[in-house]
């Protein structure tokens, strides 16, 4: 038998100072558990946001000391929660560019899991919004990550941001066993109106899993990010999400509710493995 868990997702507005973005984590941490959740969501670059891509590597620290992640492993064996920390930007053992990493954090205070950001955003929307995340951002090669947080039958399924693209990764994440798929992200202003809600919906309904996706948001340094943090059913139902605003978003999750949902649409037992086939035409058209 399983019984609800209360997640809530975090909206921030990080900035280059990590001390303050670490007093606002703790803020926001207390509040959520004050809220009775006991699985917590930081977005993305919870710990800092540069204008400049460049300046991650001589900026960041490496991950022993991060203070960010000190912080949040203290807070959660204090709360006595499961804390997912977004991701942190962490610099690589070489130095010369950062790792965008997940860490699942037990409420022991344990780092149980990792997860490094597999697609890196790399695109050209022009008007000035080109985005090269790779020139900064090293990319993960690991296999895709689920992490089981024992007897209340949660499974997580990890992503970060431009992951949420790339529906074969969510499949893949969802026949592993994950029923709620963690995507925070920091998304752009010009994609995120058109493309961010329905993404997040998309996953949802696809896998038939629950999708919590914590949010940057606001403007800093002249950068804005989209926000709008969700917390999407396994039906694609919005139940609960912000606006612009930092602020907390609470639900009560229920992996019976995805057993059900996947057995009404069965998508990912009924999915076949079709393969493409290109048909050349050699003849003329006159």
């Amino acid at each position: 038998m399983t019984t609800a868990t209360r997640f809530a997702a975090i909206q921030m507005c990080s900035t280059a100072d990590v001390a303050s973005n670490n007093r606002a984590i703790e803020g926001f941490v207390r509040e959520a558990a004050g809220l009775g959740a006991t699985i917590v969501s930081l977005p993305e670059a919870a710990n800092i946001l540069l204008k400049d891509n460049l300046q991650y590597a001589g900026t960041c620290v490496a991950e022993d000391d991060d203070t960010t992640l000190a912080l949040c492993r203290r807070l959660a064996a204090e709360l006595r929660i499961w804390l997912h920390d977004g991701s942190l930007l962490i610099r690589t053992e070489d130095g010369t560019r950062i790792w965008n990493r997940t860490h699942v954090i037990s409420p022991t205070g344990d780092i149980v899991a990792r997860y490094d950001k597999l697609h890196t955003f790399d695109v050209k929307l022009g008007d000035g919004h080109d985005f090269r995340e790779s020139r900064a951002v090293q990319p993960g090669e690991g296999p895709p990550v689920v992490v089981d947080l024992g007897a209340s039958n949660v499974r997580l399924g990890l992503s970060i941001c431009y992951d949420v693209r790339f529906a074969a990764l969510f499949r893949m994440l969802a026949t592993a066993g994950a029923n709620v798929l963690m995507i925070p992200a920091s998304f752009s202003p010009v994609t995120g109106p058109a493309h961010w809600e329905t993404l997040l919906r998309a996953r949802a309904i696809e896998t038939g899993s629950y999708v919590v996706a914590a949010a940057q948001c606001g403007t800093r340094d002249g950068v804005h990010t989209h926000g709008h943090a969700m917390i999407v059913s396994p039906f694609g139902e919005v139940i609960s999400s912000l606006g612009e605003e930092p602020g907390v978003i609470v639900a009560d999750i229920d992996p019976a509710e995805v057993e059900e949902t996947r057995r009404r649409l069965p998508g990912l037992t009924q999915g076949r493995d079709l393969r493409p086939t290109m048909t050349v035409f050699a003849g003329s058209l006159s």
